[in-house]
């Protein structure tokens, strides 16, 4: 088969196509930097913010389109950028598939699609993933990993690696701070704690990128697929292991406490993560994943801040 990938140079897409490549299809991978060429991998210079997806000529033959091109992130939308790339680039792709008679369309949204939205990037992917089910595309099929975690092959500064070097960033500043205090006032070693407003029994379900590009390219069915780890590790677990390995003592309370200052300032710049810190509950159609343990969280901090 025939198919092309927006985002075919992202971090999901690098690891998606091999797999579309090795079952036999031939892969057109759409993006403003593409992929060098390969073996039945073709790059396309393309932009799903322009309509046609900035394509001059169309390749023939194209019978799926796998949209994973997107912004992720969790901040606001100050420039506009999350809604014209998630929302306008969607129903681009959406036309383009509908104006070439394609008739399968593989969506990739995000599991944490929950109410109306707690910000700009999960409002975006609620409307994306209406817009698609209404699309009169004949085979819609929509993804919902959770929080994609990098690997060996694939090492990826996401959003929990985003959380931890924030973490690593203000216990720096912190350290200067408590030296300077204590040389003057000559007061004992003290420690700095950071914690957080939570619930450490919570869960943050974590999934390795290998096994949400596996999955995209097994599951053919129309419906949706939720892409998520079956056995996610707690929140409380998962701030013992970040402390160990950063050596920066990390605690999630569900209680209320007064605010350190630098707690303060931590917990603002952190703002886009806490509704993520209270846990999730999701389904899972991933059979096998592979544990989150201490020692993949630990290589994982390690081989991004060495």
């Amino acid at each position: 088969m025939e198919v092309l990938v927006t985002g075919a140079s992202g971090f999901l897409g690098r690891a998606l196509t091999p797999k579309l490549v090795a079952r036999g299809d031939t892969v057109y991978g759409l993006s403003r930097h593409p992929p060098e060429v390969s073996e039945k991998l073709i790059p396309l210079v393309g932009d799903i913010t322009e309509l046609n997806l900035g394509l001059n000529e169309v390749p023939k033959g194209i019978q799926a389109v796998y949209h994973l091109a997107a912004i992720h992130h969790l901040g606001k939308d100050k420039d506009g950028n999350i809604w014209k790339t998630n929302v306008v680039g969607t129903s681009n792709v959406i036309d383009f598939c509908l104006s070439h008679n394609i008739p399968r369309l593989y969506f990739c949204s995000t599991a944490f699609t929950i109410g109306s939205g707690r910000n700009p990037y999960e409002e975006s992917k609620i409307l994306c993933e209406k817009m698609v089910h209404d699309s009169g595309i004949p085979h819609v099929t929509i993804f919902k990993p959770s929080v994609v975690m990098g690997t060996k092959e694939h090492p990826y500064p996401g959003h929990f690696s985003q959380f931890v070097t924030l973490l690593i960033k203000a216990h720096g500043r912190a350290e200067l701070i408590r030296r300077k205090v204590e040389g003057t006032l000559r007061l004992p070693i003290l420690e700095p704690v950071f914690r957080f407003r939570g619930n450490p029994g919570g869960c943050l379900n974590l999934v390795t990128v290998d096994a949400v590009a596996e999955g995209i390219s097994k599951f053919k069915s129309k419906g949706t697929h939720w892409l998520t780890n079956p056995y996610p590790p707690t929140l409380g677990q998962l701030a013992d292991w970040i402390s160990e390995v950063i050596m920066v003592r990390f605690r999630i309370q569900s209680n209320n406490f007064h605010k350190t200052p630098i707690e303060a300032m931590v917990a603002q710049r952190a703002s886009a993560f806490e509704p993520y810190l209270w846990g999730d509950s999701f389904p899972s159609h991933l059979r096998g994943h592979p544990p989150i343990t201490k020692e993949f969280i630990h290589e994982t901090i390690i081989s991004l801040h060495t």
